[in-house]
């Protein structure tokens, strides 16, 4: 595997380097949206929560991969992101840590499948404000936090299991941004993100010859600032169990004509998931 090189002037010679490293089976390639280090606060790149949820920092990342998907592809090789995250620095205090990362990571990954990116590894390390979880030992007993980008990964895994295939989507409206994916057992799940913080949305969403009940789940915070309170169906990691726990929110949808009506608040995401219809006698 290799590069492992996020640098601008790297990148471009990934083809010449698989060319001469015929053994390279996974081409890999680190990618983030900001970075406090080296560019002004008046800089699209620079922390903010506005930044962080510009689509530069999610679409226009993946489609600066797209090109280099291509190479990697054309030669049988994997293409990988094996370092991504919110800012390169690490640092960025209420951006990194704040429930907009959740919303940011939940669309970015699905940006990078859609361009063929065949993985994502989202880059952690203690002390860094985007650390996905970190632990704490007090007094002979160890706690966890999880940091509200979890949850938005999680949500990810929960919509694009393994073997799962994006489905084509059109009618996204306002902030809205949506995804969709088939299971091989033609499980359906619809991803709405609504990153506006003052505006709720009602969408209809409508999939063709799918009208069986729906299960809504949601993917709260307390805002796109706040950095503790978010939930996953009304779930939550706790400090020690390491899993999500707490009473479901998770309810069902009833599918019409008019196909599945779905209100998303400002600053959320929701995902529908259909199953498929049981067969004549099953």
């Amino acid at each position: 595997a290799g590069p492992a090189s996020g640098g601008q002037h790297w990148i471009p010679q990934l083809g010449r380097f698989l060319d001469a490293e015929p053994r390279v089976r996974v081409a890999t390639l680190h990618k983030y949206p900001l970075q406090t280090c080296f560019v002004a606060p008046t800089q699209p790149q620079f922390p903010t929560l506005a930044h962080l949820l510009a689509p530069l920092a999610s679409r226009g990342l993946a489609d600066s991969i797209a090109p280099f998907v291509r190479v990697a592809h054309a030669r049988h090789v994997a293409l990988r992101i094996d370092e991504m995250n919110t800012d390169s620095c690490g640092t960025a205090p209420g951006v990194s840590d704040a429930f907009a990362s959740a919303l940011w990571a939940l669309d970015a990954v699905f940006q990078m499948a859609r361009v063929g990116v065949d993985g994502v590894n989202l880059h952690s390390y203690p002390s860094a404000t985007y650390q996905l979880f970190k632990f704490t030992h007090l007094d002979g007993r160890w706690s966890a936090f999880v940091s509200p980008e979890y949850y938005g990964l999680q949500m990810f895994a929960e919509a694009a299991p393994p073997r799962a295939r994006l489905l084509e989507v059109s009618g996204a409206r306002g902030r809205v941004r949506a995804w969709a994916t088939r299971e091989p057992n033609g499980t359906v799940h619809v991803v709405l993100i609504n990153e506006d913080s003052a505006r709720s949305e009602t969408i209809a969403v409508r999939i063709p010859a799918v009208r069986g009940p729906a299960t809504l789940t949601r993917l709260l915070g307390r805002g796109l600032s706040a950095t503790t309170g978010t939930t996953l169906g009304g779930q939550t990691f706790g400090s020690s169990t390491g899993t999500l726990s707490g009473h479901s929110t998770a309810s069902t949808v009833r599918g019409s004509r008019g196909g599945y009506v779905v209100s998303v608040p400002g600053a959320s995401a929701a995902m529908l998931t259909i199953a498929p219809a049981p067969g004549p006698g099953g």
